[in-house]
């Protein structure tokens, strides 16, 4: 048998583009997914995300001498800076003096190929420049260090004395003109910080604020005059390239969805809308060729070639993530599957992923980081999750969805789970924030909170003993910026202790529970960084860790076949692909196929027939997959 793809979510928020000055058209996009790539001018991409420590791409650069050096640069969240010198086939994160602060914002010099500038704006660490390709980075952090840095640009000729610009969120606008060694503060009449800017030519620059104004300067970025403004519209990308019938055209792009656009290097502007619906929000702009490429908000890549109005250009596009994933106990008969997203709610199909429907759809509600079914899920119907922190609920096979009162009231949810007896005790719990656990033993009617004496920690995951209704066993992992911790409970949650520290951060675990599990002695698997960790035989004393794949390889979610005692399988969802064991978890290897390689947020076995398994697989990007055996 062969994975076969059931969904693929294309769009999603693209939050920067950067064109290449190549004979392909190869075009970057940087999304809450990774980056992609395009080498048609924007109409068709393809996922290039490998090596990226950090999926949240907020801003992308490209070489000038793309076509000879392959040189792009990507800015994520919490992982620093990463650079591919292969055109994106793989990337490598670059350290800022030991430091790997949220880079905001990414630029390239214009003369790269001479100069070797990079410079990065990060979100509390102030600027840092490289002359030597990024091999070295020397920092600028005053007045910085409580902002973002919203934008920055580089003029050509920087290391002739062109001007280096950098804004922050909190209105700073500093410029540098010995590249980067030294910054002073522009004055301005006005703190209306600008959210993007771009040079024009050596002396003119053209920057968008936060109020929804186009701003130029003339004199290198020194002083400035508003020549076009939306009021109360945010300008959020500006480009300058060429114009399809020859000269410059510079461009820019705002929230609300307009697309301004000048032929006299910013002196005038005209504008049209970029879609006909209402709420087209624009986030990001560049210039491929003559073709404008549009980074929207939730809507993907929209494409203007000459005139003619933007059309969408997704193809391959998936970036839409997948936060959790549920399959249903009774899958062989009702064939119900259940995914929870970033920004596209509750997704949920009852003929194995043929057709999808949205359940909830809520943008206000915020992400919905997780979802669960209930044991008797066939019979109940019942379904739970959280979404923004909240729990929510649903009675009706996932159809629609309430917000459950009475739970978090004083922390934000992070997990839920129910008993795997729910149908006669009733009894769930939700893991929340700084350490607070919350019960409910008649199907979530009521709640009580629990104190685990885990302060500061938030739970990252929860799991029932298999025998729960005869051990009332539960062991949970928690986890702050210092340590992860797991505990146990053997009174149904009602008091913990402590089982094994590790003294390192982390934001995600993992747990799975076999048939053969002992409160207080394990077995049970624990997935977290880059091994999976078991209690020794006496249940005391270390963890060993098996390293399942090679080192880095970041450890998602372990799961167990529902028939373990007969076919030994368990699966891990990795940064490289599915890993699966038919030993119970003792050996690995990793599956072959499409998703090698592939970061995979969530992986389950399901049992189809006597001798039948499905496995799914979902990537965190956006696409489902499924296996059967």
């Amino acid at each position: 048998m062969s994975w076969e793809r059931l969904l693929a979510l294309e769009g999603g928020t693209v939050g920067s583009i950067a064109c290449a000055r190549d004979r392909a058209g190869t075009a970057f996009a940087a999304t809450l997914a990774g980056v992609f790539r395009s080498t048609d001018r924007g109409q068709r991409w393809e996922w290039i995300g490998k090596g990226l420590i950090s999926p949240f791409v907020q801003d992308v650069a490209v070489s000038p001498d793309f076509e000879h050096d392959g040189v792009v640069a990507a800015a994520t969240v919490v992982s620093g800076l990463h650079m591919s010198y292969d055109r994106g086939a793989s990337w490598f994160r670059l350290e800022f003096w030991g430091v790997r602060p949220t880079v905001t914002r990414v630029a390239i010099s214009p003369d790269f190929a001479r100069d070797q500038v990079v410079v990065a704006g990060t979100q509390h660490e102030g600027v840092y420049v490289s002359r030597n390709r990024g091999r070295s980075w020397n920092g600028f952090a005053r007045g910085l260090e409580e902002t973002e840095v919203s934008a920055v640009a580089i003029a050509p000729c920087a290391s002739e004395g062109g001007a280096i610009l950098a804004a922050s969120a909190t209105g700073i606008l500093l410029r540098s003109t010995d590249v980067g060694r030294t910054w002073q503060r522009v004055a301005r009449t006005d703190s209306d910080p600008l959210e993007c800017c771009a040079w024009i030519n050596r002396t003119t620059a053209v920057a968008g604020t936060v109020s929804g104004r186009l701003l130029l300067s003339t004199d290198g970025g020194q002083h400035w005059d508003s020549v076009w403004a939306a009021d109360g519209d945010t300008v959020n990308g500006v480009a300058v390239g060429a114009a399809p019938t020859g000269g410059r055209l510079v461009v820019a792009v705002t929230g609300s969805g307009r697309l301004v656009r000048s032929c006299d290097d910013g002196l005038t502007w005209t504008e049209q809308p970029i879609a006909p619906e209402a709420g087209a929000s624009a986030l990001s702009v560049a210039i491929s060729d003559g073709s404008v490429l549009i980074g929207t908000d939730r809507g993907g890549v929209k494409r203007q070639t000459r005139d003619e109005a933007p059309v969408s250009a997704n193809a391959g596009l998936v970036s839409r993530p997948i936060l959790d994933f549920a399959v249903s106990p009774a899958f062989a008969k009702d064939g119900t599957l259940v995914i929870g997203t970033l920004q596209d709610g509750v997704l949920v199909s009852r003929d194995r992923g043929v057709t999808w429907t949205t359940t909830l759809d809520d943008p206000g509600l915020g992400p919905v980081t997780a979802v669960r079914l209930s044991p008797n899920f066939e019979c109940d119907r019942i379904a739970g999750g959280v979404a923004g922190g909240q729990v929510i609920w649903s009675t009706d096979s996932a159809q629609s969805w309430v917000r459950m009162g009475g739970v978090t009231a004083d922390s934000a949810a992070n997990v839920v789970e129910f008993s795997p007896v729910f149908g006669s005790d009733g009894h769930m719990a939700v893991g929340g924030q700084n350490g607070m656990l919350y019960v409910s033993d008649d199907g979530g009617e009521t709640w009580r909170a629990v104190w685990s004496g885990l302060d500061g920690s938030d739970f990252l995951a929860l799991a029932y003993s298999p025998h729960f209704g005869q051990d009332r066993a539960m062991v949970a992992a928690a986890g702050d910026t210092q340590r992860l911790v797991v505990i146990r409970s053997n009174d149904a949650g009602e008091t913990w202790t402590p089982w094994v520290e590790y003294d390192t951060g982390l934001g995600w675990a993992s747990l799975a529970i076999p048939p053969s599990f002992k409160p207080d002695v394990g077995p049970l698997l624990l997935a977290a960084r880059d091994r999976i960790a078991t209690p020794p035989s006496s249940g005391r004393g270390p963890w060993p860790g098996m390293q399942v794949a090679e080192s880095g390889v970041a450890m998602r979610q372990v799961t167990l076949s529902p028939d373990l005692d007969h076919d030994g399988l368990a699966a891990v969802a990795t940064s490289d692909g599915v890993y699966l064991s038919n030993t119970e978890g003792r050996e690995w290897s990793r599956m072959d196929g499409p998703l090698a390689g592939q970061a995979v947020e969530r992986v389950s076995i399901s049992i189809v027939d006597a001798g039948g398994r499905t496995i799914h697989a979902a990537l965190g990007r956006g696409e489902l997959w499924s296996f059967s055996t």
